[in-house]
């Protein structure tokens, strides 16, 4: 009798619970992503921007540009018409020859429009970044554990950045940093004496959705840092023979460092209490006639600097060639996904060597 008891209190508690609806902010429909930059190097402008849709997809993605009219507006007067989502280069002499001013006081804005809208970004001036000092590598094992449940072994190579805040005009700047690389490879021998093997130039560019930021905040009381790792990769054939780490070195204004590191927040959850709710990210950029609209992404302006490192097997404790015991098959065919065989078969390979090569 007293188990049925219980089981009274238990159906008369639940039908007391009352069912709370939270709405959350998440996107119902796509939204339109405005994004885009203009960077400065030593010789050159360049100016790229497109529009596209958020995604409802996990991993990377490409995004895709939807057929906006892009233009940079320049000292708030010129508008710069670009090809929407290409890269456009503009030699610095011949920039200022066109549109007149100096490069210390140029200012640039963001315009699109797509679908009757217009889009406008926040006014962003370019500012001088600190000449990287050095890069430099070191290695790290870590026991691990397979698909298979198995523990192992594994190497890394990290790359690590050595840099100045403190700019040519005596600024402490935020600072973000593109990296990339390229690697050597050599078929494997084949039995056939008058077959001449490949090398081949492999671009691997599994860095690119990193976001490796700087803010000077982070840094109290220092105008330089050291040891700051911005990649890291398996230590495997691609250091076998030689590999080029390429860092772009980009200033960042304090929006901008704000806003990126809302999206690392956002791309890094680990579902803590205090982590950034993943919401509405900042943006500099509105609709002009819809102001109410969410507009994803931002625009940023940039002085950028590129420094090289050429990483030799010495560095990273010699690891072994691919190819080096490799056996030749008895049947080869052309289509044959081997890069042993065909070092072309490589993602962006190519046989002549990235002009930076020694």
């Amino acid at each position: 009798m007293i188990r049925y008891l219980w089981l009274f209190i238990l159906i008369s508690w639940c039908a007391c619970i009352d069912e709370i609806n939270i709405d959350l902010p998440e996107a119902r429909s796509q939204q339109k992503v405005v994004e885009g930059y203009v960077e400065r190097d030593q010789n050159k402008y360049v100016l790229w921007g497109q529009v596209s849709l958020t995604q409802n997809a996990t991993g990377s993605f490409a995004p895709e540009p939807i057929g906006a009219m892009i233009a940079i507006r320049y000292n708030g007067v010129t508008d710069i018409p670009i090809p929407e989502g290409t890269i456009t280069r503009i030699p610095i002499d011949e920039f200022h020859n066109l549109f007149g001013g100096t490069p210390e006081e140029a200012r640039f804005q963001l315009i699109a429009e797509v679908d009757g809208q217009r889009y406008i970004s926040a006014e962003q001036k370019i500012i001088p970044v600190p000449r990287a000092d050095s890069l430099s590598v070191k290695t790290e094992t870590r026991a691990e554990v397979n698909m298979n449940n198995n523990i192992t072994e594994n190497r890394y190579v990290k790359l690590l950045v050595h840099t100045p805040l403190l700019n040519k005009n005596n600024e402490l700047v935020s600072l973000n940093w593109v990296v990339s690389s390229a690697f050597q490879f050599m078929e494997g021998m084949r039995s056939n004496p008058f077959y001449d093997e490949k090398t081949c130039y492999s671009i691997y560019n599994v860095y690119q959705n990193d976001i490796n930021i700087a803010g000077v905040q982070d840094y109290p009381g220092k105008q330089t840092i050291n040891d700051i790792e911005i990649a890291e990769t398996p230590n495997d054939f691609r250091f076998s023979i030689a590999c080029y780490f390429t860092v772009v070195q980009k200033s960042l204004s304090q929006e901008s460092i704000d806003y990126w590191k809302e999206v690392k927040a956002s791309n890094e959850r680990t579902g803590n209490l205090y982590d950034v709710f993943p919401g509405r990210i900042r943006t500099n950029i509105i609709n002009e006639i819809n102001e109410e609209e969410i507009v994803n992404g931002f625009f940023h302006a940039s002085e950028v600097d590129t420094i090289r490192l050429r990483v030799s097997p010495d560095m990273v404790d010699y690891p072994r060639q691919r190819c080096l015991l490799w056996m030749e098959p008895e049947i080869i065919t052309a289509d044959d996904p081997d890069p042993c065989l065909d070092c072309l078969k490589l993602a962006n390979s190519r046989l002549v060597p990235p002009h930076y090569w020694k």
